[in-house]
């Protein structure tokens, strides 16, 4: 009996070996024997080409409907379907006096696609259905593709006006203005004169200009020759400090001072810079400092310790990975999870698995977004190749939905960065493009939980990937990051930055239908996504470090006490600068916060200056993006307000925020002003 059962066992896994076989021959294959077996019947001549040896208007028509319904569909899946359904239909003509030959044609081909119809789209189904009938009521079989292929074209250009009607205006035209825009400068006179002040406010600016500039090199003139001399070869510093102001007022300040500190040991948040004065650091680095750089020291010696026995290893993989993988899962609530070496590597590679394993080319992001340097998530500034293949569409809009919708078929994945909840379709705020008071703030949390909970429906009803880019926000926001934040959870979840426990980092959690490499059913499909360094030994040791302390009791009541006293921080500041009628307004977003600035001006990006000669530091994006780390006490966060309420009378006293409204000098006249600026310097760069 047991002989009897194995045997029995081994035959039908044989015919299942064999079944499957059959049931996976593609629909081209069919498509192959069908032509076969109706060339063999009219005696050598190909069905196809015969019908272009009529009529060579009619070829020509034909042939260029052929390729604008293969372009329509971008050779996806679903066209591949459309396009073997309408050839399928040409194809199969009655036979003079052979009608079994037809029968027999068209046999294989109804069977190609009814073992293909589990896998075909619901929407090709309705066209094929429609091949048939058209097919059916016609004349002739290629009338069909031509009438099907405009009414294609028709829904094609809608949809695509759609887009464009609910896409960022900048995705368009940045390109265009960024090569037209030359580089122009002022000269000393105009720098301090541009908004047209009263002779007087100009002269009071230039002469705390200078005594700045004096004031600067008797302070830190280790700093500024060692700045000095990293221009010249660190391009990293050269690009940071030719983008920390305006354009035009960049080459007087390149001229005598740069705000890069050269920094040797840090105090908690206290910065010692190499000529041995401190800085207060509300920087962050870059979003990094979450905890504060004591306990980063704390987790890298501590993290070091767990793994110096294997040093760096590379392949094998230490244990502590198992432990990091499993809090990994619990904070994410996925199943699995990849290493990567960046935030923007990790965002890359999550992209990159959406479009392997959903076979669909496009990824959605939102206006302003910033998902990292990578320049296939970049569609504006900083890019000089336009992705063809991202959607910028406008972020909490009813009609981008609607386009997620319309674009199913195409769409892979969706990112989201939930700090745009914080500057909703506004570029990352930054000092440089401070043309006047063009900076905003506009968090509602019930308003930013409800668009992502919508937004995750229409993603799950539509097939896409709904992509959380928590780089930044993942342990900023709290302990369980954007998601718990919002209560709402994305199909995958990037993370970077701080998780790392201060060593470079990127981890990509998600389920197994999406985080998969290899397609079982295709062995040559792969997703070759790797990394030397992804899992090095002591990255899983701080790792591990900075997961232990966040999963516990006292790091939630830390979040929930710090961002209670940012809170306080904000309204007293806020009522400070009130009350002294400082022209200058701070909103936060949990220890993230920003500076408003509240008049029209064009000098907003120099109180970056003066926060620093008061002893604060920031990083090259200036006063737009700051970052508490949970380690500022009450005592430091007043700290701050003095330091800041300093600067900004200063300011103020020295002309930069100087506003008369009797002269009308509002946003739209400062506009205007730089636009004649502009068109002035593109006209000398054409006789250049």
């Amino acid at each position: 009996t047991h002989t009897h059962t194995h045997t029995h066992k081994s035959c039908t896994t044989h015919l299942g070996a064999i079944m499957g076989i059959f049931l996976h021959l593609s629909t081209v294959a069919m498509l192959a024997g069908a032509v076969y077996i109706e060339y063999y019947a009219a005696a050598g001549e190909w069905p196809i080409f015969a019908k272009l040896n009529g009529d060579t208007t009619s070829s020509v028509v034909l042939v260029v409907c052929a390729t604008l319904f293969v372009h329509l569909y971008h050779m996806s899946r679903n066209s591949l379907f459309l396009i073997t359904t309408g050839l399928s239909l040409m194809l199969v003509n009655p036979v003079q006096d052979n009608i079994w030959v037809t029968r027999a044609a068209a046999t294989l081909i109804a069977g190609g696609f009814g073992l293909q119809s589990t896998s075909m789209p619901s929407r090709c189904k309705l066209y094929s259905l429609g091949f048939l009938i058209a097919f059916i009521a016609s004349d002739g079989p290629w009338a069909v593709t031509v009438y099907f292929t405009i009414f294609l074209t028709f829904r094609r250009l809608i949809i695509l006006l759609l887009t464009a009607q609910t896409s960022f205006p900048a995705t368009y035209i940045f390109g265009f203005i960024s090569n037209l825009l030359p580089a122009y400068y002022f000269e000393r006179d105009l720098f301090f004169r541009s908004d047209d002040p009263p002779e007087e406010i100009a002269l009071t600016r230039e002469r705390a200009f200078d005594e700045m500039q004096a004031h600067w090199e008797r302070k830190w003139p280790k700093t500024l020759a060692a700045s000095k001399e990293l221009r010249k070869s660190f391009s990293d510093l050269r690009f940071a400090a030719g983008n920390r102001v305006f354009l035009p007022f960049r080459r007087i300040l390149d001229e005598w001072c740069d705000p890069f500190t050269i920094t040797t040991h840090t105090d908690r948040m206290v910065l010692k810079d190499l000529d041995g004065h401190e800085q207060l650091d509300i920087a962050g680095s870059y979003g990094v400092n979450v905890v504060g750089y004591d306990r980063y020291k704390e987790f890298i010696t501590k993290g070091w310790a767990k793994v110096q026995g294997l040093g760096c290893v590379l392949g094998p993989v230490h244990p502590l990975l198992l432990r990091n993988v499993e809090i990994l899962k619990q904070i994410s609530g996925k199943q699995e999870v990849s290493f990567h070496m960046s935030g923007t590597e990790a965002v890359m590679s999550a992209v990159r698995l959406a479009r392997f394993n959903t076979k669909k080319p496009l990824v959605v992001m939102f206006a302003g977004a910033y998902h990292g340097w990578w320049d296939g998530v970049q569609s504006t500034a900083g890019n000089e190749r336009s992705p063809d293949d991202v959607i910028t569409l406008v972020d909490l809009a009813e009609a981008s939905l609607r386009i997620l919708s319309l674009r199913s078929s195409e769409i892979a994945a969706v990112l989201v960065n939930p700090l745009q909840a914080f500057h909703a379709n506004s570029p990352p705020p930054s000092d440089v493009v401070l043309a006047t008071d063009n900076r905003n703030s506009n968090l509602d949390k019930k308003l930013y939980s409800t668009w992502l909970q919508r937004l995750k429906k229409t993603c799950n009803d539509a097939g896409i990937v709904l992509i959380f880019d928590e780089v930044y926000t993942g342990f900023r926001l709290g302990p369980g990051g954007a998601q718990e934040y919002f209560n709402c959870s994305g199909d995958m979840v990037v993370y970077g930055k701080t998780i790392g426990g201060g060593i470079a980092n990127g981890v990509v959690c998600g389920p197994p239908e999406y985080m998969s490499r290899c397609d079982p059913k295709a062995p040559l499909r792969l997703a070759y996504v790797v990394g030397t360094f992804s899992a090095h030994p002591l990255l899983l040791g701080t790792m591990n470090e900075f997961l232990e302390w966040v999963i516990t009791d006292e790091a939630r009541q830390l979040y929930d006490q710090r961002h209670r006293e940012i809170l306080q921080f904000v309204v007293k500041t806020n009522k400070a600068l009130e009350d002294e009628e400082l022209p200058l307004k701070l909103a936060s977003y949990c220890t993230v916060w920003t500076m408003l600035f509240q008049v029209p001006g064009r000098y907003h990006w120099i109180f970056q200056y003066y926060l620093k000669d008061e002893g604060i530091n920031l990083s090259w994006v200036g006063t737009g993006r700051l970052n508490f780390s949970l380690d500022f006490t009450e005592a430091d966060l007043d700290d701050v307000r003095v330091k800041l309420l300093k600067a900004a009378r200063r300011m103020k006293q020295d002309g930069w925020w100087y506003h008369d409204p009797k002269r009308k000098v509002n946003n739209i006249a400062i506009k205007a002003k730089l636009a004649k600026e502009i068109v002035v310097a593109i006209a000398k760069s054409a006789f250049v």
